[in-house]
């Protein structure tokens, strides 16, 4: 995203949490659509252009913008053509919630049901979509209803009156459980370090903690994660986030004060105190070097030990203690438990690449020549025999000609967007 802004000057600040623009910025809006009026965005940046005066009255609040508003597109024109993969999926992003915000909203008829049958109610609900309005700029798979029950969610129910008498072909029972609190994901995570309040018993403390921003700032917030990551207290299980031994260990030897936000609530109290002249600055920082030294000495006299039970078999080729395996953000990974050493050594790293059987991602294992890449599926492909068969498949210079010859013999449409990118690419490989 820093690069989106930087180099490629398509979007605005990226450093900011606001969700809302200002009032100064609704007349370059229809600038920033005629930006990205390309590619699949063209469409629904067309249909709000048509439909004016621009709704902007759900994403406009002066009182919610501080130094920077909401991150949207700049009036630069776009070139997707130059932006590298995860500089597209940034701006595919921040483009489609752009377009959704100016989109009409999402209409639907919701159909609610109350059967009594001998004297117990029984509920159904179900939807008809009248208008897709905002959610045109997403396809079906996204969906910020995940609260609600799948098949809540998808049926339709026939026409029906008031009063109807049903028969009742059939009656189960289906056992169930309650299911525990999600797990974070990195987005849940974020937000709840947001908003830390609902943590915080006290309600002076919340309150504070919702003034201050809540833990950490919008731009150190992904660091920490990454921090957790890099130091193995958490890894990844699809999207959620799963605290490894390590990480439990750690949270279980560390300090109470350090696990709870009530010090940070604690902490902000007594800065917003010296900022207004109510406290002394000298006499917060001696006190803060009096608890670390404290905590220090607390941790030096405990007698709870941390125990590593991810150790191997394989000795360090460095120092010869036994290595531990953890599963790193990318995959899995051989570490040496002596920080001094700092030998890792990769066994299979998470790619994007797909199986041409199942489809489904695979692993690349080993190292060096021997690499290869595995499915769950039982398909094994070397390294360099994948990438013999991704050049194979790649078009070259010639296609792209004959494409381009096909598009300029068309009389009946002008060049596509993707002619145009793929000329300014033969001009660049010439």
């Amino acid at each position: 995203m820093q690069n989106l802004y930087e180099v490629h000057k398509i979007l605005t600040y990226p450093r900011t949490d606001s969700r809302y623009i200002s009032d100064d910025v609704v007349p370059t809006l229809p600038e920033r659509l005629r930006s990205v009026m390309i590619d699949e965005y063209a469409p629904l940046a067309r249909q709000i252009m048509t439909r004016r005066p621009l709704q902007t009255r759900y994403l406009v609040n002066n009182a919610k913008v501080s130094d920077h508003h909401a991150i949207i597109p700049t009036e630069e024109q776009v070139e997707l053509w130059r932006l590298s993969g995860p500089e597209r999926n940034i701006f595919d992003l921040v483009a489609r919630r752009f377009l959704a915000v100016l989109l009409p909203p999402f209409e639907y008829e919701e159909v609610s049901l109350k059967l009594i049958i001998d004297g117990e109610a029984f509920h159904a609900k179900g939807k008809v979509v009248k208008e897709l309005g905002w959610k045109a700029a997403y396809d079906r798979s996204f969906d910020l209803e995940e609260d609600t029950d799948e098949e809540e969610r998808e049926q339709s129910l026939p026409d029906l009156k008031q009063g109807d008498k049903l028969s009742v072909l059939s009656v189960r029972i289906n056992p169930g459980k309650t299911a525990p609190p999600k797990r974070y994901t990195e987005a849940t995570l974020l937000t709840a370090m947001e908003h830390p309040a609902a943590q915080v018993k006290d309600k002076d403390q919340s309150k504070i903690l919702e003034e201050t921003g809540g833990l950490g700032t919008p731009a150190t917030r992904a660091d920490i994660i990454e921090k957790l990551f890099s130091a193995f207290y958490i890894e990844r299980r699809g999207k959620e986030l799963v605290p490894t031994s390590k990480g439990i260990q750690v949270v279980g030897l560390a300090p109470a004060d350090l696990r709870s936000a009530s010090l940070t609530a604690q902490w902000e109290k007594r800065l917003g105190d010296i900022a207004q002249g109510k406290e002394r600055e000298d006499a917060f920082v001696g006190e803060m070097k009096g608890y670390a030294s404290h905590l220090v000495a607390e941790v030096k006299a405990s007698d709870a030990t941390y125990t590593h039970d991810n150790v191997t078999r394989e000795k360090c080729p460095d120092c010869g203690k036994f290595l531990l395996s953890i599963k790193g953000k990318r995959g899995k990974l051989l570490v040496c438990p002596d920080r001094e050493c700092g030998y890792r050594r990769s066994v299979t790293q998470t790619t994007n690449a797909r199986c041409p059987n199942c489809h489904k991602k695979m692993e690349l294992r080993g190292e060096g020549d021997k690499q290869l890449f595995a499915c769950v599926c039982g398909y094994r492909e070397r390294l360099s025999d994948f990438k013999k068969r991704r050049e194979s498949k790649s078009a070259g210079k010639g296609d792209v000609r004959r494409y381009l010859q096909q598009q300029e013999q068309r009389q009946d449409s002008g060049n596509s967007a993707m002619a145009e990118q793929l000329k300014k690419w033969l001009e660049q490989n010439k």
